[in-house]
């Protein structure tokens, strides 16, 4: 029962911050947060012990097999170098270079066990960025690197980690085994996750052509993908969530080249992004219900056994951590534009531009850590293998935990700052969106023009115009009107982007208008249940293309 009532707490803290964040005006990750501290004081009883092992498979796999489904190939293997220039190479700089600081600020934390720490503070959170940037945004590119490093560093990172952890409890490290070992994870990993993907899209493929499978079967399947990958993996001792990433990666290119069905792709689009919206939720939420007994907890011994030094002390770790974070990214990013920007020259192309200073500090201030940062500080064992406690676990979680609400607290501060009246480059999509919709509407123009040809070589002998050909003329003469008026938007002062807004606005108002007639003729008895449902079903979908349409230009993953 007490489960139970758990997750009924916490799916209701989800709802409630859906509220909260308009009233409140903070970004949403923080509302969450805030909520979750705000339900565990003691009067309320409500109290978690994230136990790491079953938070990571139960978030961290569909969360980032969403990721992996959703991120424009295209787009992440053309920013490979930058991607993984963060998602490895910062990783270890990450890793050397606070987990020194660490062990020279806090002598009695051990070599291994700082670089453990700073391992554990390495990955990213992406979609904590996203929210946190504000009604500002991030430009699109930037917003890719960001969702592609950290899909991959949380396995890095925790990998790293868990290496850090071996050598602080035995006492022993081999560099060359670490590094084949960390090869062999990352690679098995990988290959486990894309095979399972890409064996998925084969089978419904096959599924498909042998006999028509409801949508919400097909979507079942999908669903059980990402933990299927990451059980596998971890099983045979590789990365179960590089698994879960490449496993959606490769079920996206294989079903790129089937047609599931127009009710699979809308089902599938509205009950991922709700399974994001909660577990995401759900996640801050848990991080806010740890914070009482983490921070609380460590600052009351720390005022009680030195007083306001003592206490002062532990928060100005936590600041000299965040600093360094932040410095140590804005540093390495700096040195990989350049040493991409070499290569970029080297290969021929001298068109790259250095992006400006403040879109450097943002994306230092982007690296947000969140929720793999805590899964993993609590997985800390308790004891080394002599028996003896191992040195200073308390104080690792602190400094993690705390870190993770300083870095949100300077990406909600920073970010909308830094972007604020930032001049953003055209988007390309928007472009390549407008030539799509002209070749769909050629397409459609000219498989409807067959299709009207074949009825009236069928039907040449009656007297009358074909129905076919009748219905057929109105389809193209609305297809050609679409057309026209895409054309016209070449010939504009204004921009596609001002255009396409000022069109969505005033589809939603007409839209709006539709629902509130059709809302009250059900009122009058016009007309019954069932006419209204079907109708307002029509104009639900349209109103939620629009929406998805207006969130694509947004600039917003």
């Amino acid at each position: 029962m007490s489960a139970a009532i758990l997750v009924l707490a916490l799916l209701l803290c989800v709802a409630v911050s859906a509220v909260l964040v308009r009233v409140a005006r903070l970004p949403l990750p923080l509302t969450q947060i805030a909520l979750g501290a705000a339900i565990s004081v003691p009067s309320f009883g409500l109290h978690v012990d994230l136990e790491p092992k079953l938070f990571l498979l139960l978030f961290i796999p569909p969360l980032l097999f969403a990721d992996g489904w959703r991120t424009p190939k295209r787009e992440f293997f053309r920013l490979r170098e930058r991607i993984l220039g963060l998602a490895l190479g910062l990783v270890l700089f990450t890793v050397v270079a606070v987990g020194y600081l660490l062990h020279w600020l806090i002598p009695s934390l051990p070599l291994a066990a700082s670089f453990a720490l700073a391992a554990v503070l390495s990955p990213t959170d992406a979609v904590a960025v996203r929210a946190l940037a504000g009604r500002s945004g991030i430009p699109k590119q930037l917003m890719y690197v960001l969702e592609g490093e950290a899909m991959m560093n949380d396995a890095s990172g925790l990998t790293t980690f868990k290496f850090a952890i071996a050598a602080a409890t035995t006492g022993a490290f081999s560099l060359s085994d670490a590094s084949l070992a960390f090869v062999f994870v990352a690679a098995g990993g990988l290959g486990v996750g894309a095979l399972l993907g890409w064996a998925l899209g084969v089978f419904q493929k096959w599924l498909s052509g042998w006999t028509e499978v409801e949508a919400q079967g097909s979507i079942a399947m999908i669903l059980l993908l990402p933990f299927a990958a990451y059980l596998a993996a971890e099983e045979i001792g590789v990365s179960g969530i590089l698994a879960a990433v490449a496993a959606g990666m490769a079920l996206n290119l294989k079903s790129a080249a089937m047609d599931p069905g127009a009710q699979a792709r809308i089902a599938s689009t509205h009950i991922w992004s709700m399974i994001e919206y909660v577990l995401n939720g759900v996640i801050f939420v848990l991080l806010g219900l740890q914070l009482p007994d983490i921070i609380g907890k460590a600052l009351d011994e720390a005022w009680k056994s030195a007083g306001l030094l003592g206490a002062g002390r532990l928060l100005g770790y936590a600041l000299v951590i965040v600093a360094a974070l932040i410095v140590v990214r804005l540093v390495w990013v700096w040195l990989l534009l350049h040493v991409t920007r070499f290569y970029a020259s080297w290969r021929g192309d001298a068109t790259r531009p250095m992006p400006r200073s403040r879109l450097l500090w943002a994306t230092a201030f982007a690296g947000v850590r969140g929720a793999i940062t805590l899964a993993g500080v609590l997985s800390v064992p308790f004891a080394l293998e002599s028996g003896v406690a191992f040195p200073e676990r308390n104080l690792m979680i602190f400094l993690a935990t705390t870190v993770i609400m300083m870095s949100l607290l300077a990406a909600a501060v920073g970010l909308p700052l830094l972007l604020r009246g930032m001049a953003v480059d055209e988007d390309p999509e928007t472009e390549e969106e407008k030539i799509a919709r002209l070749r769909a509407c050629e397409a459609a123009i000219a498989a409807v023009a067959e299709a009207a040809k074949r009825a009236q070589r069928r039907d040449r002998d009656a007297d009358e115009i074909s129905p076919v050909a009748d219905a057929a003329g109105r389809l193209i003469d609305n297809y050609e009107l679409r057309i026209k008026g895409l054309r016209e938007e070449q010939n504009t002062v204004q921009s596609v982007a001002q255009r396409s807004a000022a069109e969505t606005e005033l589809r939603l108002i007409g839209i709006g208008a539709e629902r509130d007639e059709i809302m009250r003729m059900h009122r009058e008895d016009d007309i019954n249940d069932t006419v209204m449902n079907a109708l307002l079903y029509e104009i639900d979908m349209r109103e939620s293309a629009l929406h998805i349409r207006a969130g694509g230009h947004g600039g917003s993953h």
